[in-house]
């Protein structure tokens, strides 16, 4: 059944990173419950994965930095200007992003897996995109999957293994005063699971008898299940060029805590960051463990990938992980102020074993397709007898996913290959380059005023700052009135220090003119050369990008072209740049 066009936009705000008028016409046409079941049936394509992407795309510039420098520019004097830096899996995921026509529900929850698993490019993994696309692929591959194989891989994966250091941990030796690492343990438990209290299934903390939250877990928890992550290694060396600490012929040979190697060369770029770590069970305390009051138990004798399948199982199977999990993805896609009764829905499709696909579903349907009419309701969901205002503030990095789509950001050589730094330190957040390992933004963040007074949080908060907020305002105008959209490189660089091209000035990227991004405004432009068509113009504009259309603010937008009313263009930029810096586009409404 049709759902209106307001609706429906709200609607892929939540679903999506973005849409363009042609994809809010056609959910709308075909109805958003339709729509939905065919993107949670869509399987992923297994030759586009983030990785055979990313592998391409630094092939592509080492191939032609040769060509241009000659061997020396990769081999000589130490010098490795071609290593498999961050930016490439940058590349990649805009690419994917800004051209992906159907896989958008996916694409959407892979990236707000990410943000709850989180590693980053803040640290050393910067120095291998490859390791960082194989580790998207892992969230892309089990977006709709289950949570248990999904943390189990995560906790298998090398990029992980080094982001927190479970890798290279070896079980106790107190001869030789080693202690395995407690990192891990601790963040599997506070940030991919239980959480910090026990939780009732509405998300409500537990309490004690004398009125105080429980705690999932203590230090002893934390020392017990460091014991679980012990004898992991890196599956082999992996290094391309011939003037490392070693012969071109270590390549492949398998990792060990006694191979007299040290242990700075096994980590990136020296390991095969892809493939799943392996465990030396010589090194892996097999040896009982038990947890969490009793709650978790594992019995001994068990080899490492036994035990630690079994610690997941039991991890997403406790009582707190459902509600916990449920709660996270609630706020990265829907309102950072979900009611008991949603996050009691969410957390029952959630499960003990983590059922992703129900999950999403519920997060997004619920309580919002009405029965009767197969319409969105309203913006306030009703818990009780009490409204609970569905309200979120998009963080940077959706509001500028959803204008890119929304005005099909393009160039002429079809490499929509971003480098991600420019939106990065204007406004502080980029895919995988999170500060921390607890994301850009606490889950309990109030701004001081109203919202804190109401006893309501908004994360997304914590980065709109003096600075993030005019940064963005300005970046909207450059976008829009300047053609200075962000950075994309498909050239290598010249010159005596030899280096690519994302180490060149701005200005270079942007006289790229294959390369560089610009919007598709022009059936817009044509409706602007019609005064009388401009109302019904702003509506289109608004509903795209805000879900709704406003009188007040619709009045703003024409005084604000009014002396520039006679070019087409011009009214259409500033349509877009007024709707774009306005609180009813950053803050999503459902």
């Amino acid at each position: 059944m049709k759902n209106t066009l307001e609706d429906t936009s709200r609607f892929l705000m939540q679903a999506t990173l973005g849409a363009d008028q042609t994809l809010l016409d056609r959910v709308s046409a075909q109805g958003i419950k339709p729509w939905l079941s065919d993107q949670l049936d869509h399987k992923p394509n297994s030759g586009r994965t983030f990785e055979n992407a990313t592998r391409a795309i630094w092939k592509d510039f080492r191939k032609r930095l040769v060509a241009a420098h000659g061997e020396h520019a990769i081999n000589g004097d130490g010098n490795n200007p071609a290593l498999p830096y961050k930016w490439y899996f940058h590349m990649a995921w805009w690419d994917h992003t800004l051209s992906s026509k159907d896989d958008l529900l996916r694409q959407r929850m892979a990236q707000a897996l990410g943000e709850v698993l989180v590693i980053s490019d803040q640290s050393s993994l910067e120095l291998d995109a490859i390791g960082f696309a194989s580790y998207y692929d892992l969230l892309y591959k089990h977006a709709f999957g289950s949570y248990v194989d999904l943390l189990y891989d995560v906790s298998m994966h090398p990029m992980m293994g080094i982001y927190l250091s479970h890798m290279l941990n070896q079980k106790a030796n107190k001869r030789k005063n080693i202690h395995p690492d407690e990192n891990y343990a601790r963040e599997i438990m506070q940030l991919f699971s239980i959480g910090l209290f026990e939780l009732n299934q509405d998300g409500s903390e537990k309490l004690d008898g004398g009125g105080k939250p429980i705690p999932t877990y203590d230090n002893r928890d934390i020392k017990e299940l460091a014991r679980v992550f012990t004898g992991l290694l890196p599956a082999a060396y992996e290094y391309e060029w011939t003037n490392s600490f070693w012969e071109s012929s270590y390549n492949g040979y398998p990792v060990g805590f006694d191979d007299d190697v040290e242990k700075a060369y096994k980590t990136v770029p020296f390991i095969d960051a892809t493939k799943p770590m392996v465990v030396d069970e010589d090194f892996h305390d097999r040896g009982a463990k038990n947890l969490l009051g009793g709650k978790l138990t594992l019995p001994g004798g068990q080899k490492g990938p036994r035990e630690i399948r079994s610690l997941v199982e039991q991890l997403v199977a406790h009582p707190s992980t459902a509600p916990f999990i449920a709660r996270n993805l609630i706020n990265r896609l829907v309102t950072s102020n979900p009611s008991p009764a949603y996050i009691r829905a969410v957390a029952k499709a959630f499960g003990p074993k983590g059922d992703l696909k129900a999950t999403l579903e519920a997060v997004l349907t619920y309580p919002l397709i009405n029965e009767v009419t197969d319409n969105r309701l309203p913006t306030a969901r009703k818990a009780g007898d009490k409204m609970v205002q569905s309200q979120k503030l998009k963080s940077p990095l959706h509001r500028v996913t959803q204008l890119l789509l929304a005005f099909n950001a393009h160039n002429t050589s079809g490499k929509l290959w971003l480098l991600g730094d420019d939106l990065q330190e204007e406004l502080q957040m980029h895919p995988m380059s999170a500060p921390t390992v607890f994301n850009f933004y606490k889950p309990d963040f109030a701004p001081h005023g109203p919202l804190q007074n109401a006893g309501m949080v908004a994360p997304e908060f914590e980065l709109h700052t003096s600075a993030t907020s005019v940064a963005y305002v300005n970046q909207m105008y450059y976008w829009f009135f300047g053609g200075f959209l962000p950075l994309v490189s498909t050239q290598i660089g010249s010159g005596a220090e030899q280096k690519m091209v994302m180490e060149m000035y701005p200005d270079t990227l942007w006289a790229q003119k294959n390369d560089a991004l610009r919007f598709d405004l022009k059936a817009e432009i044509a409706s602007a050369k019609s005064a009388a068509k401009r109302d019904a113009l702003i509506d289109q504009m608004s509903i795209l990008l805000t879900g709704r259309t406003s009188q007040k603010a619709k009045a703003r937008i024409k005084a604000a072209f009014a002396q520039f009313s006679d070019n087409p263009a011009w009214v259409v930029q500033t349509i877009a740049f007024m709707i774009a810096i306005s609180p009813e586009f950053t803050v999503q409404e459902a």
